[in-house]
């Protein structure tokens, strides 16, 4: 967080939380991106100057994380999914809510493998690799080619054709713009039904 990033303080329903201003504005089409992209002094406050929103506290902790890290992590007995969708709508993220698409999906049709691609357009960001699983993680390592003539997106092309050849469907593919004007690709695919990984050729 640069000095020119405000720290924002925030009571949501009576819950406060404290952030970064870019943090709240990181999708500009959102609600919190146009609230705070601008202006917002004639926003609303409370009693103490912190900024209020009128809405779930408690799961606003979800989407604040999400903000932060670009990644729904719920926990694993999480029982309120439908009215974090509610909170998503209202905030009008839209990665937020094709997120929690796939992972009500997820959990209606058992257990699949899951992997996450991210390249940050910046040399001093290389692309990583998240799975489900190590043993997902370490296969998907293995089928990634570098080849050093061809430009990182044609790399991570090659690599997205392979993961479809193995039955991997593009579930989400968002692009994030950074304070310092830097891109972020982040592609999420699963692969239902799942296949054995000794088949995997």
């Amino acid at each position: 967080m640069s000095i020119s990033d405000p720290v924002v303080s925030l009571n949501v329903g009576g819950h406060i939380y404290t952030t970064a201003r870019s943090t709240l504005t990181r999708y500009r089409d959102s609600m919190l991106g146009a609230m705070f992209g601008g202006d917002f002094d004639t926003a609303a406050r409370d009693d103490q100057g912190r900024y209020f929103i009128d809405r779930n506290g408690r799961l606003f902790e979800h989407v604040l994380n999400f903000l932060r890290t670009t990644q729904l992590v719920l926990p694993e007995d999480f029982k309120e999914l439908r009215l974090l969708e509610m909170e998503a709508d209202f905030y009008q993220i839209q990665p937020l809510i094709e997120a929690l698409k796939t992972h009500k999906a997820r959990l209606e049709t058992g257990p699949c493998d899951v992997v996450v691609l991210s390249h940050r357009h910046n040399p001093y960001h290389p692309f990583s690799v998240a799975a489900s699983s190590k043993e997902v993680k370490a296969m998907v390592i293995g089928l990634y080619t570098w080849q050093v003539d061809c430009e990182m997106d044609d790399n991570i092309a090659a690599l997205l054709g392979k993961l479809r050849g193995i039955g991997f469907i593009l579930q989400s593919h968002v692009i994030v713009r950074y304070s310092d004007n830097s891109l972020m690709e982040k592609c999420i695919l699963e692969r239902k039904g799942l296949e054995s990984l000794q088949d995997i050729k």
